[in-house]
């Protein structure tokens, strides 16, 4: 079997080189390598010569077909989007760990509310601000405050339409037909805080404020693997303990909850790993956040096909988002709902309603002084 048969059998589906085609290989092979040396001590030796010899030769043919007959582009597969969190898990594990003697998280809830004063109809954004203060001391109490922070014109636009309507500190609720009306009553609007309400105690064996994975510590925490399998059998471990309906693989996308949490860098990034080979994660690119930051949009679980009332209309479209920082992989924002389209005094792509947290975030030596101005509360803050 010579060359031109190998090629044959090795492209079934291409039609044959014309003659003059092969021709033109031979003699350009013939002047490229000359004779073949005959007597060759070691087999092996001869075998290599003969391959790399035939590898030009189909070379050389393919080389000159390809010049006769159109070529389809190749194919190249798109980089998996999750990709994406595998770069920043490389990034975050070489970032300095941080420690303190407390652990701060505060978070705005904020949330778009369509008003009517006056014959002015606008939207108003109430935000609300949540200050966790954990103790790396199990003895030293926890404190919490939430306070309302403003309720005002959400945008420029809605600004403009609020004065029109004279400025008013007090709006009604515009809300869809039928809503009952103690479910649609006025709204105060204000940029003063109100509502202010805190507690303080300490928390029965220092677990830590957020038990989306279970009854863990600072400690535990402290002590969670840094390598994605060995995270993966921690969660486990979790998820035996705390028995639901839902199956191991339905629990893993709660490991998205350490990324928020006082983890070191390469815990998270773990974190990030393991999320990343999840079927349920899934990267959107770049987004601004409702603070203005640059973030990375991604979804744990599933996002779309949501609606809620907005104003009149009570099906809006609407999509879940976290928001990750691009440097460190912590939450800059999560549950954020996103308008998957536009309807009165909504343009798509808006925020109906979120939660984010501040650059205060992290950890620090700063003790927490009692808030003034707030009621002391017996009812736990979320």
């Amino acid at each position: 079997m010579d060359e031109f048969e190998l090629l044959a059998r090795s492209l079934p589906d291409a039609p044959p080189p014309p003659q003059e085609v092969v021709d033109r290989a031979r003699t350009r092979m013939s002047a490229t390598v000359g004779r073949p040396v005959r007597h060759v001590r070691h087999r092996r030796a001869f075998w290599g010569w003969t391959a790399v010899a035939t590898v030009a030769v189909i070379t050389a043919v393919i080389a000159l077909v390809s010049s006769l007959a159109p070529v389809p582009a190749p194919v190249i597969a798109p980089p998996r989007g999750n990709d994406a969190l595998l770069r920043l898990a490389d990034d975050v594990v070489r970032l300095p760990d941080r420690s303190g003697t407390y652990w701060r998280r505060p978070l705005l809830n904020g949330g778009l509310i369509r008003v009517k004063a006056g014959d002015e109809t606008f939207n108003v954004l109430s935000v609300s601000r949540v200050d966790l203060w954990q103790p790396r001391d199990p003895h030293d109490p926890v404190q919490a405050r939430m306070r309302q922070e403003y309720v005002r014109p959400a945008a420029f636009a809605d600004e403009r339409l609020w004065r029109a309507a004279g400025s008013p500190s007090v709006a009604q609720r515009v809300c869809t037909p039928g809503t009952p009306a103690k479910d649609c009553g006025k709204v105060r609007v204000t940029s003063e805080p109100s509502k202010c309400v805190y507690t303080r105690a300490a928390e029965p064996g220092g677990v830590f404020a957020d038990r989306r994975l279970g009854d863990l510590t600072l400690a535990d925490l402290a002590a969670l693997p840094a390598d994605a399998d060995g995270l993966r059998e921690k969660l486990r471990g979790y998820w035996q303990a705390n028995p639901e309906r839902q199956s191991f693989e339905g629990f893993l996308p709660r490991a998205s909850a350490l990324l928020g949490m006082p983890v070191r860098p390469a815990v998270r990034a773990a974190a990030l790993r393991l999320l990343a080979g999840l079927p349920t994660t899934k990267v959107g690119g770049t987004i601004i956040d409702p603070l203005g930051r640059p973030g990375v949009s991604v979804t744990f679980i599933k996002s779309e096909g949501f609606s809620a009332e907005f104003g009149t209309d009570d099906e809006v479209a609407e999509r879940y988002t976290t928001i990750l920082d691009p440097r460190t992989g912590t939450v800059l924002a999560s549950d954020a709902a996103i308008a998957d389209e536009s309807t009165e005094g909504l343009t798509k792509g808006t925020y109906l309603h979120y939660t984010v947290w501040t650059s205060e975030a992290g950890w620090t030596d700063d003790r927490p002084e009692r808030p003034r101005g707030c009621k002391l509360s017996d009812r736990p803050i979320p």
